[in-house]
């Protein structure tokens, strides 16, 4: 499917048929991939997205998932420090920021929604997580809380043995119950 098709069949999804996302899962996340090179193509088809859901008075919470890990050191004041300890300790710093994703990223991502209640959620900047931490991950943590299509923009690619690969290099620890678009 082609990336405008994808786009399409998700602004059908969430605007006529809102009702079955989740209907045969239990959740309502959907995954739509995309070839990482397309990423600006992509942004640009999100915000477009974006704006005809607000035009049918859907509220779209965008969270660039990103902004989690220089938030959370910034707040804690280690930030300008890991950059330094990066360069000397670069797997002490990935345990370090795995930890951090873990244990803090579903609250922060909860206050975010608790702060600005949507109809609609985009989780985005998902590159930025690599390698500390999966979208799989994410969903098996919000599986009880997240009642609202909870859209993930996964940069991705599925390869000829039909497996899903993260920047098209990695393969996925796939979470089965996402709808993937």
């Amino acid at each position: 499917m082609k990336l405008q098709e994808k786009f399409d069949f998700l602004e059908d999804l969430l605007v006529h048929k809102r009702e079955t996302i989740g209907i045969h899962t239990g959740v309502p996340f959907i995954m739509l991939t995309y070839d990482p090179k397309r990423e600006m193509e992509c942004n640009y088809k999100r915000g477009t997205l974006k704006e005809k859901l607000k035009s049918k008075n859907l509220k779209v919470l965008d969270i660039p998932v990103g902004r989690f890990v220089f938030e959370s050191l910034k707040e804690s004041g280690q930030l300008d420090q890991i950059f330094k300890y990066e360069k000397e300790s670069p797997d002490e710093v990935r345990e370090e920021l795995t930890k951090r994703c873990k244990y803090y990223l579903k609250d922060w991502l909860l206050s975010k929604i608790e702060k600005e209640p949507p109809d609609i959620i985009f989780l985005t900047d998902i590159m930025s997580l690599h390698p500390y931490y999966r979208v799989s991950a994410i969903f098996t943590s919000l599986e009880n809380d997240i009642k609202i299509p909870f859209v993930a923009f996964y940069p991705g690619e599925v390869k000829e043995n039909g497996k899903l690969y993260f920047l098209g290099e990695y393969e996925s620890s796939e979470y089965y119950r996402a709808l993937k678009i």
